[in-house]
């Protein structure tokens, strides 16, 4: 969706057609009377054409892509660093003013033997926490002893 006053100020060329009543942001009623098309360009390549409902979306919100542009165009949500990842690997931010470091571990997960899976089967692998090397004793001063 694309809000009036953003289609107006771009002076996008409307397409009237029968009222449509949708739900819309917190629940309120809306009406849809037009659509436009748009060219949404993401990262320096990527082009997509698409048809829009133009409508008031809501106070200080010019556009609303849903979940279906966002699969077709390929862009991935990192909600833990607040990212959208466009499909040239490019990061906007989605939040927030700075790229928020990330907390928690990287640990490789790897299945102790060969796996291989056919489509729709699944494995579930368990992730060794803390694995330590068993040839190494640690003590309290500092020295290393062979085990």
């Amino acid at each position: 969706m694309i809000s009036l006053d953003l289609a107006r100020r771009l002076q996008l060329t409307l397409s009237s057609h029968r009222q449509i009543k949708v739900s819309g942001l917190g629940g309120v009623p809306t009406y849809i009377s037009s659509s436009t098309q748009v060219k949404v360009t993401l990262g320096h390549r990527v082009v997509y054409v698409f048809d829009l409902w133009v409508t008031n979306i809501g106070e200080d919100v010019d556009v609303l892509l849903g979940m279906d542009f966002m699969f077709s165009a390929g862009v991935r949500l990192c909600i833990r660093e607040g990212l959208a990842i466009l499909p040239d690997e490019e990061s906007i931010l989605m939040y927030g003013e700075v790229v928020q470091r990330r907390q928690g571990l990287d640990l490789p997960i790897k299945a102790p033997t060969g796996l291989h899976l056919r489509s729709e089967e699944s494995a579930t692998v368990r992730i060794r926490y803390g694995q330590s090397n068993l040839k190494l004793m640690w003590f309290g001063q500092g020295e290393v002893t062979d085990g």
